[in-house]
């Protein structure tokens, strides 16, 4: 951490403070951020979002390779189909489970036929799961991959809470989504590849999200 603070992030917040530009460091800058509080964000810009967008890779492969009609489907479709397909398995397995939120006011709300009131200052324990596998909205079979699903309500994301939402939702969705396309779009269009080993799945309490490790590929060559 220190190195990174030496090395890249201070470096650039000196350049940022002569030259600002259209940038994050820049931006902070502007809203009096602190250099630790800068290095913070930085950490949560790249280092949060490389971890996350790589397991999440890594899971996409293991549910297209295991299921060889979702990888056909997948290799097939065009890149809007894809990114639903990839939202999809977002929806059902989530890189963090859980999102923490102080509310900044009272919160009133209205679920089947019930009343509840959010007290300000209170420290809301958002449950991606259980969120994202919710009937009402997800209908039948709510943990499976279905790339058709019809969702019941206005203005869902196919993923749901997968990206998180509000002002906090993940600034990097996109990227993320368009990184595992590009990657997996390549990967899978090998010839026999199949899984040798499958990954040995641990869970981070930090990110409240899987880790996969050990996940072992291989190419036959079914020529000889």
């Amino acid at each position: 951490m220190l190195a990174f603070h030496l090395l890249d992030v201070r470096p650039a917040i000196k350049a940022r403070k002569k030259k600002p530009q259209e940038d994050v460091i820049s931006h902070l800058l502007g809203l009096k951020y602190s250099e630790p509080e800068i290095l913070t964000e930085c950490v949560t810009y790249a280092a949060a979002g490389m971890v996350t967008t790589r397991e999440f890779i890594s899971m996409a492969a293991w549910h297209f390779l295991e299921h060889p009609e979702l990888r056909d489907r997948y290799m097939a479709a065009s890149e809007a189909e894809r990114t639903e397909m990839l939202h999809e398995v977002l929806r059902i397995e989530p890189v963090v489970g859980n999102l923490y939120r102080r509310a900044t006011a009272d919160i009133p709300l209205q679920s089947q036929g019930k009343s509840v009131v959010i007290p300000n200052g209170a420290l809301i324990n958002l449950h991606v799961y259980a969120a994202n596998a919710d009937q009402t909205v997800v209908g039948e079979e709510p943990l499976s991959l279905c790339p058709e699903r019809k969702l019941n309500g206005d203005r869902i994301a196919t993923m749901l809470m997968g990206f998180g939402d509000g002002t906090h939702r993940c600034p990097g969705s996109f990227l993320a989504i368009q990184e595992t396309d590009i990657f997996l779009h390549r990967l899978l269009a090998l010839p026999n590849l199949s899984i040798e080993r499958p990954p040995t799945l641990t869970w981070n309490d930090i990110s409240t999200g899987y880790e996969l490790r050990k996940f072992m590929l291989k190419l036959e060559d079914k020529t000889a």
